[in-house]
């Protein structure tokens, strides 16, 4: 069968939605043909098994030329953008399937186009989210019930220190650095900490237009030599950064006024195929991403005392953060994976079972 994928986001790109089209279409190329029709240009991993088609702009109608030219079997359009809801709608061939993460259709019912995309939206066949949280919000936009298609993680790729992680106690984010993220609560937690823990450390990897702000935060708490801000790193190195840490923390939030939110966090899953506990926001996606109390602690995302008491009960016991660990590494092992997404994934689109390969993760 031959599937068209609509994006405006992939590899190169760096992203949450770019690292699930790349992980979950790469899966289904491996039974089928898939074809990524996407303005974003440049060199994919060298294992990539779908191919590549520019279109000549980001508008609709050349999205639609394209979809003309292959004369696909299935159309997925790869995340909600207006743009590519109304090729997909315009190439009347076959039907489309759409993928909807979160912050897309939100900040859709804040624009002009509001009608116009939630009618697009509510033809697709199936409609696929990534969480139950968004199927619930999807529902009281009289969505059709979307088909939940979790992201995953790699265990090949991520996993456990072969030996107990030494040093001082360090905590660990990962992330773009937007507020939504709730680093700024880490780091209103951490003088709680510091009577107990002086040793503590903070990283943080990832930068965006929030960094400067954050260090302002962190130099005025008092915090310069505890938290370092190592921005991007490469995908060679992220696996280590986690094995180096105790406990991964990421109180996400979510922002009203701007219709932001987790849509999920894969960050998670990597942090619990590492081995490591987690601590997330009670907020959006990100609830589904921990199992409270099991493989890590949901706390209230802008409570920095109810944050500093996760993280004080984790760094005093390391047994717990052991069992946790352990148990997230198997939850990813058995279903929070790529493989597992990807048959998912199939399953709702209605193509054939996809084999469980153990294909490495690309971009992220």
């Amino acid at each position: 069968m031959h599937l068209a994928v609509l994006t405006l986001d992939f590899p190169p790109g760096v992203g949450g939605v770019q690292t699930y089209l790349y992980e979950i279409t790469q899966r289904l190329a491996t039974s089928h043909q898939v074809t990524v029709i996407t303005p974003v240009t440049g060199v994919l991993p060298a294992a990539a098994a779908m191919r590549t088609l520019a279109p000549k702009s980001r508008i609709a109608s050349d999205f639609r030329r394209a979809l003309s030219s292959l004369r696909p079997d299935r159309v997925l359009v790869g995340h909600a953008h207006p743009q590519l809801l109304l090729a997909a709608s315009l190439y009347r061939q076959v039907g489309y399937a759409a993928i909807t993460y979160g912050n897309d259709y939100l900040a859709a019912q804040k624009r002009w186009h509001r009608p116009f995309f939630n009618w697009l939206l509510r033809r697709s066949r199936p409609l696929v989210t990534i969480t139950q949280a968004n199927a619930d919000r999807l529902r009281t936009l009289a969505m059709p019930t979307p088909r939940i298609v979790y992201p995953g993680s790699d265990p090949s790729r991520f996993s456990p220190s072969p030996v107990p992680t030494s040093g001082p106690p360090t905590l660990l984010t990962v992330g773009r650095l937007v507020r939504r993220k709730g680093i700024d609560t880490v780091l209103e937690s951490l003088p709680r900490l510091i009577p107990e823990h002086p040793a503590l450390r903070y990283r943080i990897v990832g930068d965006g237009p929030d960094r400067e702000r954050l260090q302002r935060c962190s130099e005025q708490l008092g915090l310069k030599q505890m938290v370092t801000f190592l921005g991007r790193v490469t995908e060679a190195q992220l696996p280590n950064l986690y094995r180096q840490a105790h406990v991964f923390v990421m109180v996400a939030r979510e922002e009203h006024d701007s219709a932001s939110m987790e849509g999920f966090g894969i960050v998670y899953l990597e942090a619990s195929a590492s081995g490591l506990p987690v601590v997330a926001g009670d907020s959006g996606g990100a609830a589904e991403a921990v199992m409270d109390g099991v493989t890590g602690f949901l706390v209230p995302p802008n409570d920095p005392e109810r944050l500093a008491g996760a993280l004080r009960k984790l760094l005093a016991d390391p047994q717990l953060r052991q069992r946790q660990g352990l148990v997230g590494r198997r939850w990813v092992e058995d279903e929070m994976n790529w493989d597992h997404a990807a048959r998912k994934m199939s399953d709702a689109l209605e193509l054939s079972a996809v084999p469980c390969n153990g294909l490495s993760e690309g971009s992220r």
